[in-house]
């Protein structure tokens, strides 16, 4: 079908070369689910975060807010990720950045990446981690309202929104791409932007609402999309924005989660 679609649009040597940009990803769903447990995969409310380590916190000594988690025993499985564990993505809803550190987003005071190769050590319970947030008096900005379950299935992308990856996949700046596929026609344009919406997903290709952060950057030490949360009913980011966290595919395949950055824009 996206082929057929992309025929409709530019030359068969340029489909081509579009369609071989085409890489997997975990396309996640948000669904409502009452009350979930610790370790399952959600976005929102309370995560497993085992006693034998500190409740991670901003450099206030403020309680940092679960954004999601994944439990990849749960999931489709993809490669280079993990295929067990539970990854999670914690950012601070006491701060109106929500953590990002635009000097510097990779920085850990507004934001973590935890990874739990296993979950049978005892958590701090969602009892616990209330009472904490409960003794901060400070403004709130929470990006998810409630707790929703995860679900994930395996779907392919191309590369034709821009971006880092856009730029290393086709050698050129977005526009000036474009404007040679469709000879400037503002039409084709805009139905080739649209042939792949924003999504919240593991892998694959990144969306911003404004511009990717790696731009600029020859060679990206973050190279790969890790994990991706949109904005929808129950979540946003700003003003219907999108967050993106990007690592380095060599930490990815040896479970690092050290060094990560963290972006976050919207219209």
């Amino acid at each position: 079908m996206l082929k057929e679609k992309l025929e409709k649009l530019v030359q068969p040597e340029i489909v081509n070369q579009i369609l071989a940009t085409e890489k997997e990803r975990i396309l996640l769903f948000c669904e409502e689910d009452g009350k979930l447990d610790l370790t399952v995969s959600k976005a929102g409310g309370r995560g497993y975060v085992p006693k034998s380590m500190e409740y991670p916190r901003n450099k206030d000594g403020g309680p940092l807010s679960l954004l999601a988690q994944i439990n990849f025993s749960e999931m489709p499985h993809l490669g280079d990720f993990p295929k067990t564990g539970l990854l999670a993505f914690y950012i601070d809803y006491f701060d109106d950045l929500t953590g990002l550190d635009f000097d510097d987003q990779t920085s850990p005071n507004g934001f973590r990446v935890l990874y739990f190769e296993k979950v049978d050590e005892a958590s701090y319970s969602a009892e616990e981690q209330d009472k904490w947030f409960e003794s901060v008096n400070e403004e709130f900005y929470p990006i998810v309202d409630g707790q929703f379950r995860l679900r994930g299935e395996v779907v392919k992308q191309v590369a034709l929104k821009e971006s880092y990856d856009f730029e290393q996949a086709y050698g050129g700046e977005f526009y000036d791409v474009l404007d040679a596929w469709t000879g400037e026609d503002e039409g084709k344009m805009d139905a080739l932007f649209e042939l792949d919406c924003s999504s919240s997903q593991l892998g694959g290709y990144p969306f911003f609402t404004q511009q990717d952060p790696r731009l600029g950057d020859e060679k990206s030490h973050h190279d790969t999309l890790l994990f991706q949360l949109d904005s929808e009913e129950g979540i946003m980011w700003g003003d219907m924005g999108v967050g993106n966290f990007f690592i380095n595919r060599e930490d990815l395949k040896r479970k690092d989660f050290s060094n990560v950055l963290y972006n976050w824009d919207c219209y």
